[in-house]
């Protein structure tokens, strides 16, 4: 009888369920335990640090194992995955294989917790992957000879070249390596985990593997090593074709699907994280740098004095071969100052080169520009190909996870810039200053990539305003970078400063000219919708603040040129006011918003009763009228009862009515009222109270 009970649990689902997210709420520390000395006590509450540790990498040792070979064997039945787990009756229940690899996940993540261990993160995590691979080699006997071909590979094929990676980071990749990886020639059509879960468009499935890789990274001491992952995984779109002999690891066969949903955004989102944001592509100002060759010694080179500062450099080789010629010529810059190749570029040229630049965008572009062969991934453009639902919300994500990555960047810039820089002298100080200017040159490059088609990835414009409040905040730490140099100015002209200001200059400026006026053109969505009132307002006081801050800029400017110039250096002062460029959108005036009052405007119509009370009014009149002698109307009265009958007819406004434009003449009065025109005068007159009086003409009202 006991064991006919217990085969009936097996095959139950509910319970099967319930036990996950149990093991859920005990390693997330949403369920009590027992404890010595406590009656009861959640994991991480109430308790030391070691203790919770210890408890935690015990119960994910413990569970671990049985919760990846659950996944393993529910991902065999097409019923217990994201592709059809939603039904009529439950439509939000989540997939009991989706389920599975969120509760491996959290054993991953709680098995590289603080502890005073005698193994490494790296190694307590190595051990419940291979753990966790023996398991599913006995849940699922098909996929044993996978895991053991994987396991059979020596650590000489993760190594890095020109980095001394421990033996824990080697094995751990090793371990890693059937779960994400490239597919070499070699091996045939044979594909990781995560490449399978993509063909099989078990998405759900994929995002939980993605957070699982997240965190075992974060047991990595090499912080190349987090970066390769994150490029592996965009790497997996470029495979995820069935073709013959196709063998993955778990040998899964439910057919190339369709699936609605994708899950490229959150992909994204983890590989910016592995990179620490755009620290994978900020210069970092060594000696070592300068006289590198342009071959695979002098990118190893590279990659290896990075490393030493906690910077990942990533491979040029891991990306496509059509971007390796642009990457290998932007590494290895002349002007001792390169373009780092990294994520967060990369994706916003591939968004870029997928989904057009905007038509204003066409002359910011030089003409020696890469053309979209060159910045195109095959993830990016196999996402286009989806639903126009999924299109539009993974596009709105990605727009998201940009304008985070942008906005960390200049957090930390401000951070050095405010809290750091005020109190260094001398070579820390100079360090300081050519690490903010590469960081701001790193957030000057992205916001440039994704400039061009940030009009086409919403359609409200809320891209584009997010990117005008992000050069904004730009300027306004560059007003006090620069002021910084009261204490060294004649290093105002290192090299790192010069690729900056210059790139400012000549390609930031002209993006943000140009999204300043699509953004003011900009008066209806894709769906032919109207912006509303308070939508508009909003992009046109983010785009006055920002032609504000960059007025402060060029005094700013103009302020330590004269400093440059009292101490006997004129070159360096002439060099600096030339970028003191005349603003194109002084005159930036967003469109009259009265035809969104009018729209947004209640609709007066006459209520029923009133009708009635009209009625009977008219009925009694009438009756009088009868009773009394009847005298003659006068030509002027009857031409009132008309107009009066006018009147109540015209009150009558339809929806229609209410939607149409306004007539020319309407338009050439609200035209001359100011009150309808958000100019740069009204929207700026608060920011230039707070400043000093400046000449007559910049006192003017825009009207645009």
């Amino acid at each position: 009888d006991d064991e006919e009970a217990a085969a009936r649990l097996v095959r139950c689902m509910p319970f099967r369920r319930f036990i996950i997210t149990k093991a859920i709420g005990l390693l997330g520390g949403g369920n009590a335990i027992v404890i010595a000395g406590n009656h009861f006590s959640r994991l991480g509450s109430n308790m030391d640090e070691n203790t919770a540790s210890t408890i935690s990498i015990s119960a994910s040792l413990s569970i671990g194992p049985l919760l990846f070979a659950e996944f393993c064997v529910h991902c065999y039945e097409l019923e217990q995955t994201s592709v059809v787990s939603s039904t009529p009756s439950q439509p939000t229940e989540i997939s009991l294989a989706q389920l599975s690899m969120r509760a491996f996940a959290l054993c991953v993540r709680g098995m590289g917790s603080f502890s005073k261990h005698s193994l490494s993160k790296a190694q307590r995590v190595n051990a419940l992957l291979t753990s966790a691979m023996r398991a599913a080699s006995s849940a699922a006997p098909e996929s044993d000879d996978s895991w053991k071909h994987y396991q059979g590979l020596t650590q000489d094929s993760v190594k890095l070249d020109g980095l001394e990676v421990t033996n824990e980071d080697l094995a751990l990749k090793k371990s890693l390596l059937p779960f994400v990886s490239h597919r070499n020639d070699n091996e045939g059509s044979r594909v990781c985990l995560f490449s399978e879960l993509l063909l099989q468009s078990m998405n759900a499935e994929a995002m939980e593997l993605s957070s699982m890789l997240l965190a075992a990274a974060a047991s990595f001491s090499e912080p190349n090593m987090k970066e390769q992952l994150g490029v592996t995984m965009l790497h997996c779109w470029e495979h995820s074709e069935i073709v013959d002999g196709f063998s993955g690891v778990l040998g899964l066969d439910h057919g190339e699907g369709n699936g609605a949903d994708t899950c490229l955004s959150f992909v994204v989102d983890v590989g910016f994280k592995l990179t620490n944001d755009l620290d994978g592509e900020t210069h970092v100002p060594l000696p070592s740098f300068r006289g590198l060759n342009s071959g695979s010694k002098g990118e190893a080179k590279l990659r290896a004095a990075r490393s030493k500062s906690g910077l990942p450099t990533s491979q040029i080789a891991s990306w496509p071969e059509k971007h390796q010629e642009r990457l290998r010529k932007e590494l290895f810059a002349s002007n001792g100052c390169p373009s780092i190749p990294g994520i967060v570029q990369q994706m916003a040229w591939a968004l870029t080169a997928t989904f057009t630049a905007g038509e204003r965008f066409n002359k910011t572009f030089a003409k020696d520009s890469p053309s979209p062969r060159q910045l195109v991934l095959k993830c990016v453009k196999r996402t286009s190909k989806t639903s126009d639902s999924n299109l539009t919300r993974e596009k709105t994500n990605l727009a998201g996870v940009l304008s985070s990555s942008i906005e960390a960047g200049l957090s930390q810039a401000d951070f050095v810039t405010l809290r750091l820089i005020p109190h260094m002298t001398d070579k820390p100080l100079d360090s300081a200053q050519r690490f903010v200017s590469s960081l701001l040159l790193s957030v000057c490059r992205v916001i440039c990539a994704s400039a061009p088609s940030a009009e086409n990835l919403d359609t409200n414009g809320s891209f584009s305003s997010s990117l005008l409040k992000s050069t904004k905040r730009l300027y306004s730490i560059l007003v006090r970078f620069i002021l910084s140099y009261a204490a060294n100015p004649q290093k105002l002209t290192c090299d790192e400063n010069k690729c900056f200001f210059d790139f400012m200059t000549s390609t930031l400026m002209p993006r943000i000219s140009a999204l300043l006026v699509t953004l003011q053109e900009l008066q209806e969505t894709v769906e032919g919708k109207y912006l509303a009132e308070s939508k508009i307002e909003s992009h046109g006081k983010t785009a006055a603040a920002l032609v504000f801050e960059k007025e402060k800029l060029d005094n700013s400017l103009l302020r330590v040129g004269s400093m440059l110039k009292q101490h006997g250096l004129e070159e360096d002062a002439m060099w600096l006011e030339k970028h003191v460029v005349i603003t194109l959108n002084r005159d930036f005036g967003i469109k009259s918003i009265q035809d969104a009052k009018e729209r947004e405007a209640p609709k007066k119509r006459k209520s029923a009763t009133l009708k009635k009370s009209r009625v009977k009014s008219e009925g009694g009149k009438q009756k009088k009228e009868k009773r009394a002698k009847p005298e003659p109307m006068s030509e002027h009265e009857d031409d009132v009862d008309a107009a009066s009958v006018a009147d109540d007819e015209s009150e009558a406004v339809s929806c229609e009515v209410l939607t149409e434009d306004v007539d020319d003449d309407d338009d050439d009065e609200s035209s001359d009222d100011d009150g309808d025109v958000l100019s740069m005068g009204n929207l700026t007159e608060d920011l230039q109270s707070e400043e000093e009086e400046e000449d007559s003409d910049s006192e003017v009202e825009f009207d645009g």
